[in-house]
C-alpha cells in the first residue's frame, strides 16, 4: 500500500516537474539561449576588460543568483497570464504535489545555476591567464546553488499568497530594507561592520563547514516553506 502510494506521489511531482518544464522552453529557443549565454558572456566580457577574477566571480554569481530567481517568478507569472488554474482537478496532481514538484523543478534548475558559475570563472580564468583551482570553482558553484535554494524557499510563500507582480514588489522592497539596514549599521556601528568582514574571512577559511551549514539551512527552510506554501495555497484539490 505504502509502496503503490509513494510510487504515485513520485508519478505526481514528476508530471508538475515536466509541466513547468514545458512552460519554461515555450518562452523558444532564442529566449532559452539568452538565459543560458548571458552569464557566461558577460563574466568573459569582464575578463577580457581587465576586471579582476574575484569581480568577475562575483558578478556570475550574482548574474545567475538574479537570473535563476526570476525563472521562479516567470513560471507564476505564465500561470497567472494563461489561466493555468483551470487545469487542477484535471491534471491528476493534488496540491501538495504541485508544491514539491516546483521546488524539484526550481532545485534541478539551481544546479544548472551553479553548473552556469564554474564554466563561467574557469572560462574566465583562461582569458585572465589566471588559473582557477578546481576546489575554489566547485566552493563557488555549491554556494550559488544553496543561496538559490534559499531565496526559492523564501520566495515560494509569496508567490502563492500574491499575484507574481506584487509578490516581485514585496521581494523588492523586503531586499531594499535589508541592505539598508545592513549598511545603516555598518555606518552607526563599526563593530557591526569588523564582524560582517569576520564572518566572511571565516567562512572562507571554513568553507566546507560553511557550506554544510548553510545545507542544513537550506533543508529547515524548503520543509518550513512547502508547509506555509501548502497552507496557503490550499490542501483540498480542485
Amino acid at each position: 500500500m505504502n509502496t503503490t502510494a509513494n510510487a504515485d506521489a513520485m508519478t505526481a511531482i514528476l508530471r508538475q516537474i515536466s509541466l513547468d518544464r514545458n512552460r519554461t522552453i515555450s518562452y523558444g529557443r532564442s529566449y532559452i539561449a539568452i538565459f543560458f549565454a548571458y552569464v557566461p558572456g558577460f563574466t568573459c566580457l569582464m575578463a577580457a576588460t581587465g576586471s579582476t577574477l574575484d569581480s568577475v566571480a562575483g558578478a556570475a554569481i550574482g548574474g545567475a543568483a538574479s537570473g535563476f530567481l526570476m525563472l521562479n517568478i516567470t513560471l507564476f507569472s505564465y500561470e497567472q497570464m494563461n489561466n493555468h488554474h483551470w487545469m487542477n482537478g484535471i491534471v491528476p496532481i493534488n496540491r501538495n504535489h504541485q508544491i514539491l514538484g516546483r521546488f524539484a523543478f526550481l532545485i534541478a534548475c539551481d544546479l544548472v545555476a551553479g553548473l552556469e558559475v564554474a564554466v563561467s570563472i574557469a572560462c574566465a580564468g583562461i582569458i585572465m591567464h589566471e588559473p582557477v583551482k578546481v576546489t575554489d570553482a566547485i566552493g563557488l558553484a555549491a554556494m550559488t546553488v544553496l543561496t538559490l535554494v534559499l531565496l526559492n524557499a523564501i520566495v515560494q510563500p509569496f508567490l502563492y499568497r500574491f499575484s507574481p507582480y506584487r509578490a516581485m514588489a514585496a521581494i523588492i522592497l523586503s531586499i531594499g530594507v535589508i541592505v539598508g539596514t545592513v549598511i545603516g549599521l555598518r555606518k552607526a556601528l563599526p563593530e557591526f561592520g569588523k564582524t560582517v568582514e569576520q564572518l566572511a574571512e571565516a567562512i572562507s577559511r571554513h568553507q566546507a563547514i560553511a557550506l554544510a551549514a548553510f545545507l542544513i539551512i537550506d533543508v529547515l527552510a524548503l520543509a518550513f516553506s512547502s508547509k506555509i506554501s501548502l497552507h496557503i495555497y490550499g490542501s483540498k484539490d480542485i
